[in-house]
């Protein structure tokens, strides 16, 4: 770990990662694959979801809270710290010239690990979900961070035009028609909690093959987001990194 340690920001103290979750703490969930850019393959699952249930069409939170309730009490996704950090790092804060002591809102935060990993970056970050699992997980596993209980349709707690990073990975509003008015609404919504200039910041797994099935997660194509973001005729980017589609999209001066 020592030499793990050196080179990292000075507000970024040192911390044990994670372990992987083995092979049979995933057995119960529905993966679907997506193929990187390294040749490889990463997946999004979709907890306590029997192989073959019938998805919403789009994000459905009456059905989605006691399956994400009961998946998040038992620790919720497993990550490795220092890989994460490192992607960051790299893909986030590099790509979109990020600052430290910069504001970030994480909204659907789960059980808030990259809420944790953005503070520990050096970022003031709060992180914001609507299920009672997942942040009572993250205050009890997270305490020198801030979370909050909220949906992404209601007052977020913080003050409108205060934010410098709107910050949503994995944000089940994104896996499906971004054409929607819960998609656009979504968007537009999070908007308002950024300052002028301020920079939204939207992470989600596809393969970009396109595919649409009404049983499974849509895998958009990058124009899909192109189009989505574009609407709100601001500045945007679009690209993909390791099997997610990485958006960024600043609010208007």
């Amino acid at each position: 770990m020592g030499g793990q340690k050196r080179g990292l920001n000075a507000l970024t103290p040192a911390i044990n990662p994670r372990p992987r979750p083995s092979d049979n703490s995933m057995k119960r969930f529905d993966t679907v694959a997506a193929r990187t850019d390294e040749g490889m393959t990463t997946a999004i699952e979709h907890p306590g979801l029997e192989v073959g249930a019938a998805l919403s069409v789009q994000a459905d939170a009456s059905r989605g809270d006691p399956v994400y309730n009961e998946f998040y009490a038992k620790g919720g996704w497993k990550y490795s710290f220092w890989r994460e950090y490192w992607w960051h790092r790299r893909h986030i804060v590099r790509r979109f010239r990020l600052r430290t002591g910069m504001r970030v809102l994480e909204v659907a935060c789960g059980n808030g690990f990259h809420t944790n990993l953005l503070r520990r970056m050096g970022f003031a970050s709060i992180g914001v979900d609507r299920s009672v699992a997942g942040i009572a997980w993250a205050r009890s596993h997270f305490p020198r961070s801030r979370y909050h209980r909220g949906d992404l349709f209601g007052e977020l707690p913080v003050e409108r035009e205060t934010c410098d990073v709107v910050y949503a990975r994995g944000c089940s509003h994104y896996h499906y028609d971004l054409l929607t008015d819960q998609a656009l609404g979504t968007t537009r919504h999070l908007l308002q909690y950024l300052r002028p200039g301020g920079l939204f910041i939207m992470i989600i797994v596809t393969n970009l093959s396109g595919s649409k099935e009404p049983d499974r997660i849509w895998h958009n194509t990058l124009d899909d987001y192109r189009r989505h973001f574009s609407s709100f005729g601001s500045q945007s980017s679009v690209s993909w990194v390791d099997g997610m589609a990485v958006c960024g999209l600043w609010k208007a001066v």
